[in-house]
C-alpha cells in the first residue's frame, strides 16, 4: 500500500512563488539611506537660518546596499511643498554623496524639512522603511524691529496677547476714571 500524493495547481503555484521570493530576498539589492538633513548655504555649509536670508535644504545620501544603486531620484520638502527634486543619481555599495535643494527665502516661522529618497520606487532596494527622514527648523527674525513683530504661538502667545489686553483696558479705565473725576471736580467747585 503506497502513499498517494496530489498535487495541484496551487499547491505548485504557491512552491514556486516562495522559491522566487527566497531567491530574491538573497539578491544583492541597494539600500538608500538619509544620513544627516541640514540647512546649508549655497555651497552646503552649515548655517543659521534668518529671516530673508536664502538658504538650501540639504541631505547626505548613503547607499547601505550591496548593490550599485542607479536611477534613483531625490524630494526635498519646506514648509510641506515640494522643492526642486534631484536625480538620477547613482551610487556605489558603501557610497555616500550630498545633496541640496534651493534657494528658499521665507519669514520668520517653524517648518518642517523632509527628504524621500526613491520616492517612486523605481529601483529595487534591499529596505524602503529607511528613504525618509524630517526635522523641525526655526527661522529667526532677520532684525530686531523683525524680532518684535515675529508671531509668538502657541499658550505662550495667547497669554501674551491676553496679557496685553488687560494692561491696555486697565490703562484705559484709570485714565477715563482720572478724566471723570476731573470733569466732576470742576462742575462741583462753586464759583467765586
Amino acid at each position: 500500500m503506497g502513499i498517494r500524493l496530489k498535487l495541484s495547481a496551487l499547491t505548485f503555484t504557491l512552491i514556486l512563488s516562495a522559491t522566487c521570493v527566497s531567491s530574491l530576498s538573497q539578491q544583492a539589492l541597494p539600500d538608500l539611506l538619509i544620513t544627516k538633513i541640514w540647512i546649508g548655504d549655497k555651497n552646503n555649509t552649515p548655517m543659521a537660518p534668518r529671516a530673508g536670508e536664502a538658504l538650501y535644504v540639504c541631505a547626505t545620501v548613503k547607499n547601505v546596499g550591496n548593490a550599485v544603486a542607479e536611477g534613483f531620484y531625490v524630494q526635498p520638502y519646506f514648509g510641506g511643498s515640494p522643492l526642486a527634486a534631484g536625480g538620477p543619481g547613482k551610487l556605489e555599495g558603501g557610497g555616500a554623496q550630498d545633496w541640496a535643494s534651493g534657494p528658499v527665502v521665507v519669514g520668520p516661522g517653524i517648518y518642517e524639512v523632509r527628504w524621500v529618497l526613491n520616492p517612486d520606487r523605481k529601483i529595487a532596494e534591499a529596505n524602503y522603511g529607511n528613504n525618509e527622514i524630517s526635522m523641525i527648523v526655526v527661522i529667526e527674525a532677520g532684525s530686531p524691529s523683525e524680532a518684535l513683530l515675529q508671531p509668538v504661538g502657541g499658550l505662550v502667545g495667547l497669554a501674551v496677547i491676553a496679557l496685553i489686553v488687560l494692561a491696555v483696558g486697565l490703562i484705559s479705565r484709570r485714565y477715563l476714571l482720572g478724566r471723570r473725576k476731573s470733569q466732576l471736580d470742576k462742575h462741583d467747585t462753586p464759583k467765586k
